[in-house]
């Protein structure tokens, strides 16, 4: 089981394909969590480790700076400007149901 740092490397690995499972993503890292197959768990070190279900990849971020930075990164790759993840998954589960 391998450690990044990197937050492309991770989220390629990742690769969060649609706006419900990147919101998942923010989700668990706001709120520390397990969310849509996503974990981010507080390390007894302080440290945020991030996974994916199926993914033996795992990111450290390692300071409160880096989890916002790891946001921030995470909706300028997915989401579009202007728009919050979870309303990005709301508008992508309504188009769905068109």
């Amino acid at each position: 089981m391998g450690t990044t740092f990197n937050f492309d490397e991770w989220l390629d690995a990742a690769d969060p394909c649609d706006a419900p499972n990147v919101n998942g993503l923010v989700e668990a890292v706001e709120s520390e969590c397990d969310f849509s197959g996503y974990r981010a768990e507080r390390a007894a070190n302080g440290k945020l480790i991030v996974s994916a279900q199926g993914l033996e990849l795992k990111l450290v971020l390692a300071s409160k700076e880096a989890e916002d930075g790891f946001v921030r990164r995470i909706h300028a790759r997915f989401v579009s400007s202007g728009t919050s993840a979870d309303i990005a998954a709301a508008i992508d589960h309504l188009n769905d149901h068109d």
